[in-house]
């Protein structure tokens, strides 16, 4: 999948915990740097993108959450990394 964008759905686990399951969640908007409040130029060379998101499951984040798209491609969603994979079929 190339660039996400709002209604792609993805699952992601996080690393720190071995008995991680696989949440599921919907993107709902795709934020820039600076509407996530960061507003210098440096932080480009961090964060490529922050993706807004759903859970689609109970064991997810409270309600709607944020996950931090490095420019090193990791992933993290409360400071703690995920691993996600992102579904081909249309929601």
């Amino acid at each position: 999948m190339s660039q996400p964008k709002p209604g792609d759905r993805f699952s992601f686990i996080y690393l720190d915990d071995e008995a991680s399951q696989p949440h599921q969640a919907i993107v709902q908007r795709i934020l820039s740097n600076r509407e996530e409040g960061l507003s210098s130029p440096e932080a480009d060379f961090y964060v490529a993108e922050w993706l807004e998101a759903l859970p689609r499951d109970r064991e997810a984040p409270a309600e709607c959450f944020t996950m931090m798209v490095g420019a090193d491609c990791k992933t993290y969603i409360d400071g703690r990394a995920v691993s996600v994979t992102f579904d081909d079929a249309p929601f």
